[in-house]
């Protein structure tokens, strides 16, 4: 359950096994296949037996809201049973519990509740679609009551405590943190024209009359770039070039070009400039155009203050969670010895035959 949104937790859904698993979905074959349940008792909690035909119908419930399209696989199924029955296991103990102590305190859900959420899960084709996973009615009803009850418990006996704790000066104190090991270099969006000529004086010629238009507004920078794609008017032996948009920190500009960039005004083009070509050592002629200069350092408060809070948000949570959960196994006196028996990797409640 680390470093992941809150409600996520309410799903119950082991993520990492079940991403690890998605691909291999679609390599089963159906033909004679069939799931064999091993059944019997995992653990006991306030007085009700889990078995594994318990956790098989609620992992038929999360297969079904995360791959609808394979519901009539049987080896899509079995390989989901696989990969996430142990943590399912847990995670219906720690919901017994929660619903244990939801009972005491009396959260209601209404059948409206109850009804719309059952829509929502499985479609307006309710009957249709938990024929397809071998769930009944009330079965689905049952575990959707739950869950309603859960997330409502959840959010009195944690969300709201782990909300109070993530105060203002709270967020302030993580940000500046934050801004003190994120600094954001200096960085410059820029352009620049490139004219090649084997005669330097037509070079600069034709150079200095593009920096005219351009500054004049005679012709603009894209069109001009699209414009030399198609049709050069400079003839065959001048080559001129409109380079892609560049975003540099100073780092990553060669020197020839820091001196010059560093040196404009956003939306200005620089003098004609001769530089030596890395090519081939020749004489070329450039105009630079910077576009854009963002000045970098630490990222501003409000551009990250969403995320900050529910990152202390997550954080704060999962330690009440943790605590309550713990509270919870003391209250109702739970035996931790039925971890022992079904962690032993030679126990499989799912085989496939």
């Amino acid at each position: 359950m680390k470093k992941i949104l809150f409600p996520l937790f309410l799903t119950f859904l082991a993520s990492t096994a079940i991403e690890a698993k998605q691909d291999s979905f679609l390599f089963g074959h159906e033909d004679n296949v069939h799931i064999i349940v091993n059944n019997r008792v995992l653990a006991k909690v306030n007085g009700r037996a889990i078995s594994v035909i318990d956790v098989m119908k609620k992992m038929d419930v999360l297969f079904f809201r995360q791959f609808p399209q394979y519901t009539s696989s049987v080896p899509a199924r079995f390989q989901y049973y696989q990969a996430n029955w142990k943590n399912v296991v847990k995670d219906i103990i720690d919901k017994e519990l929660i619903l244990a102590d939801a009972a005491e305190s009396t959260i209601p859900v209404t059948n409206g509740d109850i009804r719309q959420e059952m829509e929502n899960l499985f479609g307006p084709n309710i009957i249709d679609n938990l024929d397809k996973i071998g769930m009944t009615h009330d079965e689905a009803w049952n575990i959707v009551k739950s869950d309603i009850s859960l997330r409502r418990m959840a959010y009195f006996k944690v969300h709201m405590k782990s909300m109070r704790e993530v105060t203002p000066q709270a967020i302030r104190s993580e940000y500046t943190e934050f801004a003190k090991n994120n600094i954001t270099p200096e960085s410059y969006v820029y352009q620049v024209i490139t004219v090649r000529d084997a005669n330097a004086e037509k070079g600069k010629e034709v150079a200095d009359k593009i920096k005219n238009e351009l500054e004049n507004k005679k012709i603009e920078l894209a069109e001009f770039g699209d414009q030399l794609k198609t049709n050069s008017p400079y003839g065959t032996d001048t080559i001129v070039s409109v380079s892609e948009e560049f975003n540099h920190s100073t780092k990553e500009m060669s020197d020839a070009f820091k001196e010059v960039v560093l040196k404009l005004e956003a939306g200005k083009f620089s003098d004609t400039i001769a530089q030596k070509s890395r090519a081939n050592n020749s004489t070329v002629y450039r105009i630079f155009k910077l576009i854009e200069k963002n000045l970098g350092g630490a990222v501003a408060f409000h551009e990250v203050e969403t995320k900050i809070k529910e990152k202390l948000q997550n954080i704060a949570a999962e330690k009440e969670m943790t605590a309550y959960l713990k509270k919870l196994h003391q209250y109702f006196d739970v035996q931790e010895s039925y971890l022992t028996e079904f962690k032993d990797d030679n126990y499989q409640p799912f085989t496939m035959k």
